[in-house]
């Protein structure tokens, strides 16, 4: 079964632990994983595709699950090369109501990036942020995708205390606590290599 998604992720605790019947508790067992998923390795970086609208200067990343802004980048349409878009902070931002080729930005609410002016084609963006891990707000994120194992474990940790076995929930818990180091590790080494978050930027963080 794939495990790419939270709905596939909840099919699939449900299927390993043979619990079919109990759909209305998986969400708070993938719930519970998470708190302690979020407390063990804390928020990591990774990237969002936005498109542009002609004639709005709005980007919405109220599917996000974000904790922190790090930089925004520009791609002219049909180029390849892309541009870092300097951040400006919401109290120095200069609007212009003409449209043009956006070339500054700042969050202006926690669901939105606003550019510095309305973009005058559907310009192609990608938005490099740090996120918590939280499925039923953004479906999937980096840690399912690139450790599904870990979200799986730490679900099921919990649907077997719901269900009070706890040599289950024993064995699943040592699968977590092995793998927990070598993701927190991995998480370590990508913060060392990553973009300075602009300090004006950081008081938009969710």
């Amino acid at each position: 079964m794939s495990l790419s998604n939270y709905s596939e992720l909840q099919a699939s605790v449900l299927e390993w632990m043979e619990r079919a019947g109990q759909t209305g508790q998986v969400a708070d067992w993938i719930a519970l994983a998470e708190a302690r998923l979020n407390r063990e390795l804390g928020p990591v970086e990774t990237n969002a595709t936005l498109t542009g609208t002609p004639g709005s200067r709005a980007l919405s990343i109220s599917a996000l699950a974000m904790v922190e802004p790090v930089a925004l980048f520009i791609a002219d349409p049909g180029a390849s090369d892309e541009r870092l878009l300097p951040p400006l902070s919401p109290a120095n931002m200069a609007y212009a109501d003409t449209t043009g080729t956006p070339t500054n930005w700042t969050v202006d609410s926690p669901d939105e990036i606003r550019l510095n002016r309305p973009c005058d084609m559907a310009y192609a963006f990608r938005f490099r942020y740090r996120e918590r891990f939280a499925l039923a707000t953004s479906a999937t994120n980096w840690l399912l995708t690139n450790h599904p194992d870990v979200y799986l474990a730490a679900s099921i940790v919990w649907g077997n205390a719901y269900n009070q076995d706890i040599a289950a929930a024993s064995a699943w818990k040592g699968i977590l606590d092995e793998a927990i180091p070598s993701i927190r590790h991995t998480i370590a080494r990508t913060r060392k290599g990553s973009l300075k978050v602009d300090p004006a930027l950081l008081q938009m963080g969710r």
